[in-house]
C-alpha cells in the first residue's frame, strides 16, 4: 500500500497492455499475410478462368463465322470443349470478379502487386494473342487463305484486352502501384514486332536487289508476298508501340521501372545496329579480300543492311528520349552503350588473335584463317569507337565521378564477368592440353586445339586489366570525398499515394526512398511537401532515416541506426 490507499500497479497488471499490443500486432500481421495469400489465389484462378472461357468463346465464334469450313462431320469435340469452356468459365469468372469487385473499393486492394501483376498479366497475354492472330490471318490473306479460327481469337482477345485497358483506367478499379506496367510492357512488345517485321521486310527487298534481274521476274509473286507478309506484323507492332507510347503516356514515364526499360532498349538497339554495321563490314571485306564467289560472300548482307537500318533509327530516337531524363539515367544509358560495344570489340580482338594463331597451324580443319580474320577487324572495328565515344577514357575522372555507384557497379560488373569467362577458357584450355597429350594423333593440332578459347582468354585479361586497374584509381579518388550530408535510406511512413514524393525525394537526396502505407489516411504527405520534408531532413546524417507523416500536417523526422 502506499499513502493515499492507492496501490501499486502488480507486475502482471503491467505486462497485460503489452501482451495485448502483442497479440494485436500478431493479429494485423496474421491479416496482411492473409489478404495476401486470398490475393494471389484470387487473380491466379481469376486470369485462367478468363484465358478458357476466351478460348471457348473463340470456337464458337470460329463455328459461327467459318460455317462450312469448320462444321464437319465428326467435329463434335471441339464443340463440346468450346461449349464446356464458355459455359462453365465463362460464368465462374464473372462470379469471381464480381467478389473481388467488391475488394477493389479498398484502396488497400488497389495498391496490391498482386492486382497490378494481374492486369499486366492478362493484358499482355490479351495482347499477344490478339495480336499474332490478327497478322496471322492476315498473312494468310494474303496467300489467299481464309482463316477464321485466327480471325475469332484476334476478336475475342481484342475484346479482353479493351475490357481490361478499362479496369486499368477507370478511378474505382485503377491500380495504384506499378501503374504504368502494362503500358511500358506493351510498348516494349510493340516495338519489338514492329523492328522484327522491318528487319525481314527491307532485308527481303535487299536480297531481291542483290539477285539476278531475271530471277525476280520469275519470282516476283513469291518475293513481293514475303515482303508483305513482313510488312503485316511490322505495321502491327507499330500500332501497339505508336498506342502505348503516345496515347497511353509510356513515353512520358519518368518512374524506375520505365527508366530502366528505355536504358535496356537503347542497349538492345546499339546492340542491333552494331550487328548490322559488323555483318555488313565482314560481308563487304570477304567480297573485296576472300577468295568465295560473290553471292556467297554478300549473303548475309541483305540482314547486316537491314538490322543496322532499323536498329539506327530505333537507337537514335531512343536517345533523344534518354537525354531528356534526370542525370543517372542518362549515365546509366552511356554505361550501358560502352558496356556493349565493349563486348563487341574485345570479342573481334579475340577472334584476331584466333585466327593469327590458325595462320601458324599446318592442320586447317574448317575455316580459313583469313575468314576468321575478317570478322574480327569488323567487330573490332565497329566495337571500339562506339565504346571510345561512350567511355571517353582519355578525358579526367573527378572525385564526384568516381563515387558514382553505377560507375563502381558497372567496373566490378565487367571485371567480374572478365575473371568468370577468363576460369572457363582456361578450364578449356585445360582440357584441350590433357586431351592433346593423351592422343596427339588426334584431329586437329595443339594450336588448332586451343587458338578459339586462347584468343578469348587474351580478350578478357585486357578487359579485366584495363577495369580493375581504374576501379582502383576510382576508389582511391572516392575516398578523398567528405559527405556532410549523407542518407542512406529513407523510408517514408504516409497514408495515400506517395510516389510523387518519394521520386522528388530520391531525386534531391540520393536516397533509397521505400514507402509504407500507414493506416491513417489523415496522416497524409504530398508532392507539395517535399520541400519542407527536404529542409527537415537538412543537416541528418544516417545509414536509415524514417520520415512520419503527421495527422495535423507535417512530419516527424527520426534518424535510426544501422
Amino acid at each position: 500500500m502506499v499513502p493515499g490507499g492507492a496501490s501499486l500497479p502488480s507486475a502482471e497488471g503491467a505486462a497485460a497492455p503489452d501482451a495485448r499490443a502483442e497479440r494485436t500486432t500478431a493479429l494485423r500481421s496474421s491479416g496482411r499475410g492473409q489478404d495476401v495469400v486470398r490475393r494471389l489465389i484470387v487473380f491466379v484462378i481469376l486470369y485462367a478462368l478468363v484465358v478458357i472461357a476466351a478460348i471457348g468463346l473463340a470456337g464458337l465464334l470460329e463455328r459461327a463465322i467459318g460455317a462450312g469450313t469448320v462444321m464437319v462431320a465428326g467435329n463434335d469435340g471441339g464443340l463440346a470443349r468450346s461449349l464446356a469452356f464458355t459455359l462453365i468459365a465463362a460464368p465462374l469468372a464473372a462470379l469471381l470478379w464480381w467478389w473481388e469487385r467488391r475488394h477493389l473499393a479498398d484502396p488497400g486492394e488497389r495498391s496490391s502487386l498482386a492486382w497490378t501483376l494481374y492486369l499486366a498479366a492478362i493484358s499482355l497475354t490479351a495482347l499477344i494473342v490478339t495480336t499474332v492472330a490478327v497478322a496471322t490471318a492476315a498473312n494468310a490473306g494474303i496467300d489467299g487463305e481464309w482463316r477464321p479460327g485466327d480471325l475469332s481469337a484476334g476478336v475475342v482477345w481484342l475484346g479482353v484486352w479493351i475490357w481490361h485497358g478499362h479496369l486499368r483506367r477507370a478511378s474505382a478499379t485503377a491500380p495504384t502501384r506499378l501503374a504504368g506496367l502494362t503500358v511500358q510492357l506493351s510498348a516494349l512488345y510493340g516495338l519489338t514486332l514492329a523492328a522484327s517485321g522491318a528487319i525481314s521486310a527491307l532485308a527481303e527487298l535487299i536480297a531481291r536487289a542483290l539477285i539476278d534481274v531475271s530471277t525476280v521476274l520469275v519470282q516476283s509473286q513469291q518475293w513481293i508476298t514475303g515482303v508483305l507478309q513482313a510488312l503485316v506484323w511490322c505495321l502491327v507492332g507499330a500500332l501497339v508501340w505508336w498506342w502505348h507510347w503516345f496515347r497511353e503516356g509510356a513515353k512520358d514515364a519518368t518512374a524506375a521501372f520505365p527508366a530502366v526499360l528505355l536504358v535496356l532498349v537503347v542497349g538492345a538497339a546499339e546492340a542491333t545496329t552494331l550487328f548490322g554495321v559488323g555483318s555488313t563490314l565482314f560481308a563487304v571485306l570477304r567480297a573485296l579480300l576472300g577468295t568465295d564467289p560473290p553471292a556467297e560472300a554478300l549473303s548475309a548482307l541483305d540482314v547486316g543492311v537491314a538490322a543496322a537500318l532499323i536498329g539506327a533509327l530505333i537507337w537514335v530516337y531512343h536517345a533523344r528520349v534518354l537525354a531528356g531524363r534526370s542525370v543517372p539515367v542518362q549515365r546509366a544509358g552511356r554505361l550501358v552503350v560502352s558496356a556493349i560495344a565493349l563486348i563487341g570489340a574485345a570479342s573481334g580482338f579475340g577472334v584476331v588473335i584466333n585466327a593469327l594463331l590458325g595462320t601458324l597451324s599446318g592442320n586447317l580443319v574448317d575455316s580459313d584463317p583469313r575468314i576468321v580474320l575478317l570478322g574480327g577487324i569488323s567487330a573490332l572495328v565497329v566495337g571500339a569507337p562506339v565504346w571510345w565515344s561512350a567511355w571517353h577514357p582519355e578525358r579526367p575522372v573527378t572525385a564526384g565521378d568516381a563515387a558514382d555507384p553505377a560507375r563502381r557497379v558497372y567496373l566490378i560488373a565487367l571485371f567480374g564477368a572478365s575473371a568468370i569467362v577468363a576460369i572457363v577458357t582456361l578450364l578449356v584450355i585445360g582440357y584441350r592440353l590433357f586431351e592433346f597429350g593423351l592422343d596427339p594423333t588426334g584431329a586437329g593440332g595443339l594450336i588448332e586445339r586451343v587458338r578459339a578459347p586462347l584468343g578469348l582468354l587474351c580478350a578478357t585479361a585486357l578487359v579485366f586489366a584495363y577495369h580493375f586497374a581504374i576501379w582502383r584509381r576510382d576508389r582511391t579518388l572516392a575516398g578523398s570525398i567528405v559527405r556532410s550530408d549523407s542518407i542512406g535510406r529513407l523510408i517514408l511512413v504516409t497514408g495515400g499515394d506517395a510516389g510523387e514524393l518519394a521520386r522528388l525525394l530520391r531525386a534531391e537526396t540520393g536516397a533509397h526512398v521505400t514507402v509504407w502505407r500507414a493506416a491513417d489516411a489523415g496522416a497524409h504527405l504530398g508532392s507539395a511537401d517535399a520541400a519542407a520534408v527536404r529542409e527537415s531532413l537538412r543537416g541528418v546524417t544516417a545509414p536509415r532515416v524514417l520520415v512520419i507523416a503527421e495527422t495535423g500536417g507535417g512530419a516527424r523526422v527520426v534518424p535510426l541506426a544501422d
